[in-house]
């Protein structure tokens, strides 16, 4: 079993251009793929991103190590909401909306979920931790999955009596602890590199190291 905990940024729906993208296409992303492909190019060909690589094909998740440091730049503007006049301060915003993505054998089995963000990357190594047993995790999403451990193997439990998961996942994932700290080895050094090339915005910004607040949500 191949694992990977992949890093992703979730476009905010500030950045898009509403009255020049045109009408939603049926279904979902995975659902309609074909369709929702052309739809979310068209999004970041008018939001002006140049460098980009989609997570998921058709799915509005791009891969957080693929984009350049102007359409990073891009992604903070409309985070902050930044204008001629105003912007909300770096340190009064929560982190960049996004997460990652649990891919299993080249699948995607669970996406981040509604208002969930990059910091949520961060999460994946504490089921990791000798003394974990079992507990909710990416918190800041919701519904949040739960996870319980059974010798060297996590049972990942994704249901919610009261919100269904997005996209729907299978009720229980289940991963080998070793396959899993190796991606979430590799995760962590993304987060490393994405932190880098953040801070490389910071004086733009008005803080000495942004990446705490956009990406680390500390």
């Amino acid at each position: 079993m191949s694992i990977a905990v992949l890093p992703v940024f979730e476009l905010p729906a500030s950045i898009i251009h509403w009255d020049q993208i045109g009408a939603r296409p049926s279904g979902a992303f995975w659902q309609n793929p074909s369709d929702w492909e052309e739809f979310e190019a068209k999004i970041l060909r008018l939001s002006g991103f140049t460098q980009h690589l989609p997570a998921v094909k058709s799915s509005r998740y791009l891969r957080a190590d693929s984009l350049a440091v102007d359409d990073l730049r891009r992604l903070i503007d409309a985070h902050l909401e930044v204008t001629e006049n105003k912007r909300v301060p770096v340190v009064e915003s929560c982190a960049l909306f996004g997460g990652a993505i649990l891919i299993i054998d080249d699948l995607p089995v669970l996406f981040p979920q509604c208002c969930s963000t990059i910091s949520t990357v961060y999460d994946w190594k504490v089921l990791l931790a000798p003394q974990f047993q079992e507990g909710y995790f990416c918190l800041e999403g919701h519904p949040a999955p739960k996870a319980i451990r059974e010798q060297d193997y996590l049972n990942i439990i994704c249901e919610d009596e009261g919100e269904e998961f997005y996209p729907p996942t299978t009720p229980i994932i289940r991963v080998e602890v070793a396959d899993l700290a190796m991606a979430v080895e590799q995760a962590e050094l993304q987060m490393q590199r994405l932190c880098e090339r953040v801070d490389s915005l910071s004086a733009e910004y008005g803080a000495k190291s942004i990446s705490r607040y956009l990406i680390q949500g500390q």
